[in-house]
């Protein structure tokens, strides 16, 4: 703390950028300290370490958004948007004062004149011990008032699966450690492709920060990032960096990105295209019996050594057949412990009726998923036989990653 009495608080501005418009869409203010040296320190780590001097830190965080906010209406161009940091905390303790007075944030803006929609209150990453409802009527003030609101490091600490929920944010900033986990961790690939999914699902926009390699910059556009941040593009600076200064490079970023994309489309379509040739050369209807019996399934698995399992549902989902299975080269095994099971609630089941109908006697095709019990990643063809059997084929699936 005596540092920083010594020392000078400024506010530091990294570009958020637009891959809608590749162009800057906003900029993040963050708190940095010169020293009498001149030197330039974070102060992330004096808010994130320990919260017994409260009000010091609610003084410097006034400082530090006031600060940031008179400069941003004297030099920001008039459609860019300004994120604040504001703390978990700190929120409650406006709350528990009775919000007798308008925020700060409110406060400040309306003296200045600036818009509320060219600010997004950035709620940060923070335990708290009480329901994170309890903020919810302050970030409905925001809202009201016309502000945006984005829930930070989603997929560090916590889930903040709560915020998403009770908040429901304008965007969503995804940790930078969840991306860097999931360029080598399926696991987290999927965490992320099912968070874009909800996004996309709420109208909520996501923005991927801490991106410092272009692997990262192609993963997150591939997540559905319509925002990114990072030293890829620039570090914070005192100024802020001029509109057109990143166009040029997230063209290159982009044009990269499709040219390794559609190898990979092309990949994924040449190998779904040779696995149907084979399974339409079985003629399956011809070797089918009433009960659902394949007479000469162990020559199925001689086509090709991926395929690791195959068997048939009636139209609701009812085995009525064993697995059979390839438990090794040479080995198939006939199960029948699996038969009268229903599979109806497998999502690729009811992704199978709706595509049949919409596109009859075609191969219906999964996503990639994990089989436990195989312990593999597997993608099942499917195909609805003589208009009662559905056939099921699980192939084992080499991912292509780009």
């Amino acid at each position: 703390m005596n540092l920083i009495s010594s020392g000078e608080i400024l506010p530091f501005f990294q570009p958020i950028l637009s891959l809608e418009d590749k162009s800057i869409f906003g900029y993040e203010a963050l708190g940095r300290l010169r020293t009498k040296e001149g030197k330039i320190l974070s102060l992330g780590p004096f808010f994130e370490n320990g919260w017994q001097d409260l009000e010091s830190k609610l003084s410097i965080d006034r400082e530090l958004r006031k600060k940031a906010l008179i400069y941003f209406s004297k030099k920001s161009p008039f459609h860019k948007k300004l994120f604040l940091n504001i703390s978990p905390r700190l929120m409650k303790r406006y709350l528990d004062s009775n919000g007798s007075q308008v925020p700060t944030t409110i406060q400040f803006i309306e003296e200045l004149e600036i818009p509320p929609d060219r600010i997004v209150i950035e709620i940060i990453e923070e335990h708290l011990d009480v329901n994170i409802e309890t903020l919810k009527p302050l970030v409905e003030l925001y809202k009201k008032k016309g502000f945006l609101v984005a829930i930070d490091d989603v997929g560090s600490k916590s889930s903040n699966l709560d915020r998403i929920g009770s908040f429901h944010p304008d965007i969503i900033k995804v940790d930078m450690q969840m991306l860097h986990r999931s360029m080598f961790d399926r696991n987290f690939s999927e965490i992320l492709y099912n968070l874009s999914h909800l996004a996309q699902s709420l109208g909520i926009s996501l923005l991927f920060e801490g991106i410092e390699q272009q692997d990262e910059f192609n993963k997150a556009f591939s997540y559905g990032a319509r925002y990114v941040q990072g030293f890829l593009f620039t570090e914070p600076s005192i100024e802020l960096a001029e509109e057109s200064k990143f166009q040029a490079k997230l063209e290159q970023f982009l044009s990269s990105f499709f040219e390794r994309k559609n190898s990979e489309i092309l990949q994924k379509i040449e190998w779904e295209k040779r696995i149907e040739k084979l399974l339409d050369g079985l003629s399956l209807e011809k070797n089918l019996s009433p009960e659902g019996f394949i007479s000469n399934y162990q020559d199925v698995f001689k086509i090709d050594p991926s395929i690791r399992r195959f068997y048939i549902t009636d139209l609701k989902g009812n085995q009525i057949s064993p697995n059979f299975v390839r438990k090794s080269e040479n080995f198939i095994f006939t199960d029948y412990s699996a038969r009268f099971k229903n599979w109806s609630w497998r999502p690729y089941f009811l992704n199978h009726l709706y595509n049949s109908i919409k596109s009859p006697n075609s191969w219906i095709i999964s996503q990639p998923y994990h089989d436990l019990s195989e312990n593999s990643l597997l993608r099942t063809f499917s195909k609805t036989l003589d208009s009662e059997k559905i056939i099921f084929f699980d192939i084992v699936y080499e991912e292509i990653f780009s």
